[in-house]
């Protein structure tokens, strides 16, 4: 039985988020409703073997992770999950080239995945391309309005490149609220924007 693409999308490992007033990186969740989902549309041969593959790129076995990606892309190569998971690894190993290809391999055969998309806006603000970036995370947010960590990233470029602190906060906000206000860091930043508003 082929795998279902809605679990491939699902569980991407695709949390690219970077560096400013908060954490650099925070692994991005899959709900329990998404892996419902793709339980009753899966084997669990496949099901446990693309796991197996994510734990790998968790434990930063990422050689090995790779490999059984690509095999599994070889053998799936209508889905789009492996090329994102895939593009993840080269992002880590900081060969955005690679990711990017990989990506555009993701988003060929499925335009819509708000992971691949967020990643390529990370790509794109990387390479100083900022309305770019932006663009990517809107359109992740369009397709996916429940992606916490587009949010941030979206917030950032407000925040940091673009100046639209209104839009940022909004999207700190958002953002804070899907992860149900875990992240004390950017709270802080949030209410120190908030407080700078008021000023000026």
């Amino acid at each position: 039985m082929r795998i279902s693409t809605l679990f491939i999308n699902t569980l991407v490992i695709a949390a690219i988020l970077t560096g400013c007033a908060t954490q650099e990186t925070q692994p991005d969740k899959v709900s329990a409703q998404d892996i419902d989902k793709a339980l009753k549309q899966t084997s669990e041969a496949d099901i446990a073997k693309y796991k197996e593959i994510l734990a790998l790129i968790n434990e930063g076995k990422l050689d090995k992770a790779e490999a059984a990606l690509k095999d599994f892309a070889d053998d799936q190569q209508a889905l789009a999950g492996p090329w994102a998971n895939l593009a993840l690894i080269s992002i880590k190993r900081n060969k955005l080239e690679e990711a990017e290809q990989r990506l555009q391999k993701a988003l060929a055969r499925n335009p819509e995945m708000p992971q691949a998309l967020n990643m390529m806006g990370f790509i794109e603000k990387q390479k100083g391309n900022i309305v770019k970036a932006r663009d990517y995370y809107l359109r992740a947010i369009e397709i996916k309005d429940n992606y916490a960590l587009a949010h941030y990233n979206l917030a950032l470029v407000y925040d940091i490149y673009i100046q639209d602190i209104p839009k940022a906060i909004n999207h700190y906000q958002k953002y804070l609220a899907l992860t149900k206000y875990k992240d004390k860091k950017t709270v802080q930043w949030l209410d120190q924007l908030k407080a700078s508003m008021k000023k000026g």
